[in-house]
């Protein structure tokens, strides 16, 4: 059995999740957790593949491993594990739980590390109720889901469970550790929408692992057609502007708001057309994505990949040559996308379709 100094069992946090990349509010959630409970040392455990993440195809594992190492490579007490890969299958956290005390018996202590708003799902997640039992669970902070909430919910359904918002280390389990860390703004989702975009992402995460992102071309789809079939019938290819025009009716259908055409064949190589509008609160903007997504496979348009459907601040939708940026309103004058491209001529919908704007104008 490996101990510390005091001759104690080892003390181990986990941290898993895509890690698709790891960046700072990974990295500093972790050594807060580790510096206030008194870890020996935190272990990265990317996901091979969770199971709510099915629908977006993931960085190859590899190559997270990869990111993580360069991530950590300066810390004595950060570790990387490969466990998942060799599981190569849906990534369940209880499975995990069970693979890690199957290899190292009683020689650790493990600490399983989750944000609150993770957390806040975890009925849904396989066999939850023994997640304390096999592992104290550390809930840290990330909004927009509240400690209170969290404390609320887990004293209901774990009521046998030591729960505490003290920073202390907890030997017995079932227990759980609610810690009011530093909430870092930042996401794997929005680096990845901002490499699509691209926007920089220096001093989101380190530059190690920004420079192995640009020099393996990571998250920078390529597009392989200007064709987009928007046609019941399949064997009549419809060019893009013309998928744009349906997916600007399917957002005025669903009640979408201060829509943005943009035409960027001449300015980006990710997309012939950027289309930008609002909803009025982030569940407007999710039925919205959801509804779109639906319908538009109808009409053989297909959404290639969909990120941000989770929180609806900000949904990116990935049509071939449109894409589609869908904001809660607060987000969009944020961000400001149309000022950034201000450059981009825009597009205006009349009665012979999409148009450009200075012809229409009076």
């Amino acid at each position: 059995m490996e101990t510390d100094k005091s001759g104690l069992r080892k003390k181990i946090g986990l941290l898993g999740g895509t890690l698709d990349p790891i960046h700072y509010g990974h990295l500093r959630v972790s050594e807060e957790v580790y510096e206030v409970l008194g870890l020996d040392e935190v272990w990265f455990l990317p996901a091979y593949q969770p199971p709510h993440k099915l629908s977006r195809n993931l960085t190859p594992f590899i190559q997270r491993i990869e990111m993580v190492k360069l991530a950590i490579k300066d810390s004595k007490y950060f570790k990387v594990k490969d466990l998942e890969a060799k599981r190569n299958g849906i990534s369940y956290s209880v499975d995990l739980l069970k693979q890690l005390h199957t290899i190292y018996g009683n020689q650790y202590l493990f600490y399983f590390i989750l944000g609150a708003d993770a957390a806040i799902d975890i009925e849904s997640w396989k066999e939850w109720q023994t997640l304390p039992f096999l592992a104290t669970l550390v809930i840290v902070k990330r909004p927009p889901v509240s400690m209170e909430e969290i404390s609320k919910k887990f004293t209901a359904i774990f009521p046998d469970a030591f729960i505490t918002r003290r920073p202390m280390a907890i030997e017995k389990q079932p227990a759980i550790i609610m810690l009011d860390t530093t909430a870092l703004d930042i996401s794997s989702t929005n680096i990845r929408k901002l490499i699509k975009q691209n926007r920089s992402i220096r001093f989101l995460l380190p530059e190690d692992v920004r420079n192995y992102i640009m020099k393996n071309g990571l998250y920078m789809e390529q597009y392989t057609g200007k064709v987009c079939r928007a046609n019941a019938n399949n064997d009549l290819p419809i060019e893009g502007i013309e998928a744009a025009r349906c997916i600007y009716k399917e957002i005025q259908d669903n009640k979408g708001e201060r829509i943005v055409v943009l035409d960027m064949r001449s300015i980006s190589p990710i997309a012939d057309f950027f289309i930008i509008a609002q909803g009025r609160s982030t569940r407007h903007v999710q039925g919205m994505a959801s509804r779109m997504k639906k319908d538009l496979s109808r009409k053989k348009i297909k959404c290639r990949s969909i990120e941000g459907e989770e929180e609806g601040k900000w949904v990116l939708m990935d049509f071939d040559d449109v894409v589609v940026h869908l904001f809660y309103e607060p987000v969009r004058a944020f961000y400001d996308l149309e000022g950034l491209w201000s450059e981009a001529p825009r597009l205006v919908m009349t009665l012979e379709g999409l148009r450009p704007e200075e012809r229409y104008e009076k």
